[in-house]
């Protein structure tokens, strides 16, 4: 049975919210988010409002449409919130103390919106910053030349950070069918298989349970001749180098289920496992335990990266490459906090927690990943995948 958020909490997460921005001396908020069928920036209304917009993303057409596969959510500190949206409400819309408006033209529906709250004058967060473009940008400021628009992504994303119950509940159930997703794509990664037909056995699991692929990344090789490293960028599947006996596979998959999100990554060997096959694959593993070893009441983020990245360069392998961090907070997307070395943030039961590492040298590589809930006696695995496969 899929857990439903009742509309009870979309309100309570919105008069936080209202109640961050009063203390922080604004007027209201005004919530941008993007959708047209991706996974990549709808979380911040999704959030608040339980709306998703899936038409895809297109030009403004003057006096036709403006703004598609985007939303805007006004929400005034004190008065009632108001919602823009590019597509009919399908019935999941959970707003009962605001209204809705339903337009082809949803720039020109959020200025409306904010001109309605009086906030002509008035000092608005901007939550979704990165998601209003350079021209939407500049309607709002030619429309409204006295409004002074301010960054405010924190206000919710500190909210977000914390999982209520059914939140919890919601990931449990994703980070479940992300495990027999990537489950059986490993049992599809044998000799002979591409790395298309090693998603399309995921795709199997994940399409008929009512998930969406966020993107599966994909590497294989063999190991000790790094010019036979195997990946492809767009897409990450589209490698056509067969995996070979003797080799290698990493798969770091993301989706979502009901818009919550998995996220876990498998490393193993192609055919019979070497021995320096399983330094690299029980070294990435052994940097995540660690990890989530650190799991503690008190506990930072700093705390947890540095546990992981220590015992990385305690095996002997340096901390290189463009990720250095050990995980992040999961949710409608990836929450606060950053697990890195250095970061101050405390760990508090109700986070959820995507913890990661990628071992890689030489022509091999190892990966591992695993979502975890904090709870007040340490951490719970939300992931249930085979952990080995040598």
């Amino acid at each position: 049975m899929t857990t439903t958020i009742p509309a009870e909490e979309f309100s309570a997460r919105r008069q936080r919210a209202s109640a961050a921005a009063k203390e922080r001396g604004l007027d209201a908020l005004l919530v941008c988010s993007r959708g047209g069928g991706t996974l990549d920036r709808y979380a911040d209304v999704f959030y608040l409002t339980n709306f998703y917009t899936h038409f895809p993303f297109i030009p403004d057409f003057a006096n036709n449409w403006s703004g598609r596969a985007h939303t805007f959510l006004v929400l005034p500190v004190g008065g009632d919130p108001r919602l823009v949206i590019d597509v009919p409400d399908d019935g999941r819309i959970r707003l009962d103390d605001g209204t809705v408006d339903y337009t082809d033209f949803v720039v020109e529906g959020a200025i409306e919106a904010l001109r309605r709250a009086g906030l002509g004058k008035g000092r608005v967060g901007l939550v979704g910053g990165d998601v209003l473009s350079f021209t939407m940008a500049a309607r709002l400021a030619e429309a409204l030349p006295d409004m002074t628009l301010l960054a405010a992504d924190d206000i919710v994303g500190e909210l977000r950070a914390i999982k209520s119950p059914a939140e919890i509940a919601l990931l449990r159930q994703a980070s479940r069918l992300g495990s027999r997703m990537i489950e059986a794509m490993m049992e599809a990664a044998r000799p002979g298989a591409s790395h298309g037909e090693v998603v399309a056995a995921g795709l199997d699991v994940l399409v008929p349970a009512g998930g969406v692929l966020y993107n599966s990344f994909m590497a294989s090789g063999v190991g000790g001749d790094p010019s036979r490293f195997s990946r492809n960028n767009f897409p990450t599947w589209g490698s056509d180098r067969k995996l070979e006996d003797g080799g290698w596979i990493r798969l770091g998959i993301s989706g979502a289920l009901n818009g919550y999100v998995f996220d876990l990554a498998r490393a193993k060997a192609i055919g019979p496992v070497s021995k320096r096959q399983v330094e690299f694959l029980e070294a990435a593993k052994a940097c995540v335990d660690a990890t989530i070893a650190a799991v503690r009441p008190g506990a930072t983020a700093g705390d947890l990266g540095a546990a992981g990245l220590d015992r990385q360069e305690a095996m002997g392998f340096p901390i290189t490459g463009v990720f250095s961090a050990m995980g992040h907070g999961v949710g409608l997307g990836w929450d606060a906090p950053w697990l890195a070395r250095g970061v101050s943030r405390e760990i508090v039961p109700n986070m959820v927690l995507s913890v990661e590492r990628t071992i890689s040298r030489d022509g091999y590589l190892g990966d591992f990943e695993e979502t975890i809930l904090v709870t007040e006696n340490g951490p719970e695995l939300l992931t249930d995948a085979t952990q080995r496969y040598w």
